[in-house]
């Protein structure tokens, strides 16, 4: 089942076909269309891993409100009294 359908058309298709998996996230689709019908539809398949996952997670975390300040500046002379 697709999650959500881009379209484009076939012309601007020629030059991304090797970008589809920066274009689509798994389980999405993209409808090519020539002459303003649709001609195609590519659905990229696949699962995504462990890496990417967390880093998806990350990047979606909200920026914070105030500066974040430095909790330990110096940690090796705390942990190891030098």
């Amino acid at each position: 089942m697709r999650n959500s359908v881009s379209e484009i058309k076939i012309s601007e298709a020629r030059s991304k076909l090797t970008q589809l998996d920066k274009l689509l996230k798994p389980g999405e689709a993209l409808q090519i269309n020539k002459r303003g019908k649709a001609y195609a539809i590519i659905e990229l398949i696949g699962d995504v891993d462990n890496f990417d996952r967390v880093l998806n997670a990350i990047e979606s975390l909200p920026e914070p409100d105030e500066k974040l300040r430095t909790v330990a500046q110096d940690y090796k002379s705390k942990l190891y009294g030098k």
